[in-house]
């Protein structure tokens, strides 16, 4: 009798980040650019760090390229600046973490693309990250030492799947609600309950979207 060979195995499942770090926007040194090589530095010396290396790859374009990739060459550190994209090129999917040390945003609009591609965000603890700082796969630092935690917890593990409810809250409907409820509030504690929400709305809701909490509908150019 013959004998039947055993089925294959099954492929490993496809890895879905088969990338690590990067960061996009602007380059300008008030984009936070200072405190992104200050970071890599301290964690690329600090001795747990060299158990997890931070390379990076940089996307964007402005008037301070050239100063600052020089300064990073100069220091040694390893951030190769790939030149301008957005979040809907299919080139930044396959990255795992969005590292923003950034605290000159008010919100920052690729902060939430990123939080709603999936990703780990690592980020600065500050007032202007506490609405991202409220989502399971955002992790923020305070010290040198935190933000060396963060890279290795992003590194070596896979972000949590999104819930529903936080795909929502970074959507353009939760992001018009939002903006809804803090304009009816404002107009309620200047002339009463149920005054001048609709005026308000027209005034600032391309205001209020535009600075971020968008989602991923929206995606800003470097």
């Amino acid at each position: 009798p013959t004998t039947s060979l055993p089925p294959p195995p099954p492929p490993p499942p496809e890895e879905v980040f088969s990338k690590g770090c990067y960061f996009l926007g602007k380059v300008v040194w008030g984009k936070g650019f200072h405190e992104l090589l200050k970071r890599v530095e301290e964690h690329n010396s600090s001795a747990e760090g060299q158990s997890f290396p931070l390379k990076m790859d940089v996307f964007g374009s402005g008037e301070d390229l050239t100063e600052v990739s020089a300064k990073a060459r100069e220091k040694g550190l390893p951030l190769d600046f790939r030149g301008r994209a957005d979040h809907a090129s299919d080139q930044m999917h396959d990255y795992k973490v969005f590292i923003n040390p950034s605290l000159s945003d008010v919100v920052a609009t690729t902060t939430a693309e990123a939080l709603a591609m999936g990703k780990y965000v690592i980020c600065a603890d500050h007032p202007s990250n506490s609405f991202f700082s409220t989502f399971p796969n955002c992790l923020t630092y305070k010290t040198p030492e935190d933000f060396t935690k963060c890279v290795k917890q992003a590194l070596s593990t896979d972000p949590t799947p999104m819930s529903p409810g936080d795909q929502y809250r970074l959507s353009w409907e939760a992001a018009t609600d939002r903006f809804l409820d803090a304009a009816e509030l404002g107009e309620e504690q200047r002339k009463g309950p149920g005054t001048g929400m609709a005026e308000k709305a027209s005034e600032g809701l391309a205001h209020a979207l535009h600075r971020g909490m968008t989602g991923s509908e929206s995606m800003r150019r470097a």
